[in-house]
């Protein structure tokens, strides 16, 4: 019994037809409407017709096949993809641009219009989206001083409204006046600097802000301003590194990035994917799944995300009460991921966590929702590298080698160890003519003592990395 094969939309799927087929196909065609057998042989007259026709045909056979496949997540690309993901209300996460908070300094009170420009050292330049200005009301750092000490003059200086001051004795001088001002005050969060006349008040943190009031000369102001990357993704400037500015300004003398709050690159389609097919398939944590993509998904900034459940009736080892969810969160809004953790959890489960947000439902009801913010563990690598004399090294550098470790660094999650082999395969890969590689780590604020071991992350921690946290060693 001969078995005619289907083409097209059959109960298996869809059948292509491909190019020798279709030639097959057009060539017996021909010959049973003639009723002669026909030369189709290259060189032929047939041959040659059918071949033509044949190409348009089998390329508007592909066309049929993709239109077929576009409907489903597994074989959809682009725009296809991301409309049949859709339907499992699963959106495409897009492109991110990259905020950095930066410490402008210059004259008091110097205003940042709208739109204006610095760079880093590679060229990406950051714009102010909204007006801002260097200002003692919200200051990170600030410089005081007195021209001439006058006798029997009270000078003040107030921090966040507690005020301080000494009247001057006719011996006194500037020096002791700033310091006796100084020395009555008690604040951890921050430094007192006198050098030269000049007392520099600065906050630990440089991020962090303070207001001041003062009869002194104020010399200097800095204040953390935002700038947002003029280019979508994943672009993080080393700390320190954006110093040029572009769009001059009176009063203002320089600028420096203290932070970054980086960006990410759009969702490929191999990313939403496997996105899709874990929101769909994994059943025993839909409600964990659906959490962590809505999170990552809605909430801007956010770089990672993680949940964990406690389906128990009892409190975990983590201390999660019976029957709650805990989610982990870097980046984003603290208001935003509250709602979007209220939206997706299951009825009557209990939230963990330290940090806490008041969400209204549609009834006007109050609901809190606890959530966490990963503990920051700051990973220091010392990395040596011998080459191979007998292949040509190139002209690899040791900042080209610390960025293969920031891209490998990135793809670290939430409560992941950190495995140092993953490095050096990451290294070999991307760098010819090298012999041996050795790599050893350590955590801290400041560098400890470096060995091989890997590096172990708790549940709650999350690995941070730096260019300046990268030393990189090349021997020949």
């Amino acid at each position: 019994m001969v078995t005619t094969v289907e083409y097209g939309l059959t109960k298996e799927g869809f059948k292509r037809k491909r190019l020798p087929e279709i030639i097959d196909s057009l060539n017996k065609r021909v010959a049973d409407k003639l009723g002669i057998a026909i030369q189709t042989d290259s060189n032929s007259i047939f041959g040659q017709i059918h071949g033509i026709y044949a190409f348009e045909l089998a390329d508007l056979w592909e066309l049929a096949e993709n239109v077929y496949f576009a409907m489903y997540p597994h074989t959809a690309t682009g725009i296809s993809l991301s409309n049949a993901a859709a339907l499992s209300a699963i959106r495409p996460i897009q492109a991110e641009q990259t905020i950095i908070i930066c410490e402008c300094t210059g004259l008091n009170n110097t205003r940042f219009p709208v739109n204006l420009q610095i760079q880093d050292e590679n060229t990406n330049t950051y714009t102010i989206k909204e007006e801002s200005k260097i200002s003692s009301d919200n200051a990170s750092k600030i410089e005081l001083t007195i021209d001439n000490v006058e006798n029997d003059k009270t000078y003040f200086i107030t921090i966040e409204g507690e005020q301080k001051s000494y009247t001057a004795k006719i011996s006194d001088n500037v020096s002791n006046v700033l310091t006796n001002i100084y020395n009555q005050f008690s604040k951890e969060n921050l430094n007192f600097n006198l050098s030269n006349d000049l007392l520099t008040i600065s906050s630990n943190d440089k991020t962090k802000i303070f207001s001041i009031n003062t009869n002194l000369i104020i010399k200097n102001v800095s204040s953390p301003i935002y700038f947002v990357s003029d280019i979508y993704g994943s672009i993080n400037p080393t700390l320190g590194s954006v110093k040029n500015i572009n769009t001059f300004i009176t009063g203002w003398n320089s600028v420096s990035n203290i932070k970054n709050i980086v960006g990410r690159d759009a969702e490929t389609d191999v990313e939403l994917r496997q996105r899709w097919s874990s929101s769909v398939y994994s059943k025993a944590s839909v409600m964990l799944e659906a959490i962590q993509a809505n999170i990552y998904s809605n909430v801007a900034g956010v770089t990672a995300c993680l949940a964990y459940e406690n389906d128990s009736d009892t409190v975990d080892s983590e201390n999660r009460p019976p029957h709650s969810i805990e989610i982990i969160v870097e980046g984003g809004s603290e208001d935003d991921i509250a709602k979007e953790i209220y939206n997706y959890k299951a009825p009557g489960i209990n939230t963990f966590g330290d940090i806490e947000k008041t969400v209204l439902d549609n009834q006007g009801i109050s609901h809190l929702i606890r959530f966490n913010r990963p503990k920051q563990v700051k990973i220091w690598l010392k990395i040596t590298i011998t080459k191979n004399t007998e292949q040509t090294w190139g002209e690899n550098t040791p900042n080209e080698i610390k960025e293969i470790i920031l891209q490998e660094a990135s793809k670290i999650n939430i409560g992941e160890d950190i495995i140092l082999q993953k490095f050096i395969g990451a290294i070999y890969n991307n760098i010819n003519a090298i012999a041996y590689i050795d790599i050893k780590a350590t955590t801290g604020e400041t560098p400890k003592e470096y060995n091989n071991n890997n590096i172990v992350i708790s549940a709650h921690e999350n690995a941070t990395f730096d260019i300046s946290q990268i030393e990189v060693i090349i021997n020949e």
